[in-house]
C-alpha cells in the first residue's frame, strides 16, 4: 500500500519537470499525466481484485489476544432454561416450548432485519437516495426496539436469548441483501419483500402463542403491526394508481421493478 501511494506521488511529481526539447528547439509533446484521482482509483481498484483472504488474515492475527469460551458453543439457537423461580405458563412444558420458539425466531429475523437495514442506509445509491437513507435509519432504530423487547421476553419467561450471528446466519429466513452499492429501487423491492416474509413469520408465530402466552402474543403483535408499517413504507414509493402505473422504470434503468403483484385474496 505504502509503495503503491508513493508510486503514485512520483506519477504526479513527473508532471512538474521540464520536458524534453528537439533539435529545433520545440518541446516534444509530453503524454498527459493521469490526475492523482486516477492513479489511486486504480491502485485501489487494482487491490480490490486480490483475493481477501491474507488481508482478512492479516486483520485477524494483528491482536495477540486469544479468546475462548468456557463452555461449549451449544447449538444455534441456543436457549438455556433458567433453575429459578418464574412465572409459569398454562400448558407446562409444551407451552413454554411453543412460546421460547416464537420468540427466539422473531428475534432473529429482527436482527437479521437490523444488518440489512443498516447495510442499505450506507451504500443506497440513485434518485430516491436521501429519503430511503433517512427511511432505513428510522426502520433500523424501531427494528432495534422490538429486538430488544422480545429479547427481554425471553428472559422474562425464563429463557436465554440467542443474539449470536452464527444463529442469525444459520436461522433466519431472510437472505443477504447484496453486497456493494445498492440501487434505490433493489432496495424498495428487497425490504418489501423481506418485510412482507417476516410480517408473516410474526403472524405464525402470534397465532403459536395465543392461547400459551398472551402476554408473548400481545407483544408479538406490536411487532407485526411495526412490520407492516415498515413494509407498506417501502411498497408505496411503487405503488401503482389509476393516474401513474408507476413501475419504477425511472429508478430501475428504464425497466420495470421485479416486484410480484399481490395474489387476488380468497372470496
Amino acid at each position: 500500500m505504502k509503495n503503491a501511494r508513493f508510486l503514485s506521488a512520483l506519477l504526479l511529481v513527473g508532471t512538474a519537470l521540464p520536458l524534453p526539447v528537439l533539435a529545433n528547439g520545440a518541446p516534444t509533446a509530453a503524454p498527459s499525466a493521469p490526475s492523482a484521482m486516477k492513479v489511486l482509483s486504480r491502485i485501489d481498484l487494482a487491490q480490490a481484485d486480490q483475493p481477501s483472504a491474507k488481508s482478512v488474515d492479516d486483520v485477524r492475527g494483528s491482536s495477540q489476544t486469544k479468546t475462548t469460551s468456557p463452555q461449549p458453543v451449544g447449538a444455534f439457537p441456543t436457549n438455556e432454561m433458567s433453575g429459578m423461580p418464574v412465572i409459569g405458563l398454562d400448558g407446562g412444558a409444551d407451552a413454554i416450548k411453543k412460546d421460547v420458539a416464537a420468540l427466539q425466531q422473531t428475534l432473529t429475523e429482527l436482527q437479521q432485519l437490523q444488518l440489512q437495514t443498516k447495510q442499505a442506509h450506507w451504500n443506497a445509491s440513485g434518485t430516491l437516495y436521501y429519503p430511503l437513507h433517512l427511511l432505513l435509519q428510522e426502520h433500523y432504530e424501531g427494528l432495534s426496539k422490538y429486538a430488544d423487547t422480545i429479547a427481554e421476553r425471553l428472559l422474562a419467561v425464563g429463557a436465554s436469548a440467542d443474539g449470536r450471528a452464527n444463529t442469525i446466519v444459520r436461522t433466519s429466513g431472510v437472505p443477504e441483501i447484496p453486497g456493494g452499492f445498492l440501487d434505490d429501487a433493489q432496495i424498495l423491492v428487497w425490504f418489501t419483500n423481506a418485510y412482507k416474509r417476516v410480517g408473516e413469520e410474526v403472524n405464525a408465530a402470534i397465532k403459536a402463542t395465543e392461547q400459551v402466552d398472551p402476554t408473548t402474543s400481545n407483544l408479538l403483535q406490536e411487532v407485526e403491526h411495526g412490520i407492516a408499517k415498515y413494509q407498506w413504507q417501502m411498497r408505496a414509493q411503487l405503488q401503482r394508481t389509476k393516474t401513474d402505473p408507476n413501475t419504477g422504470w425511472d429508478l430501475n434503468d428504464n425497466k420495470p421493478v421485479d416486484l410480484a403483484p399481490q395474489a387476488p385474496s380468497k372470496p
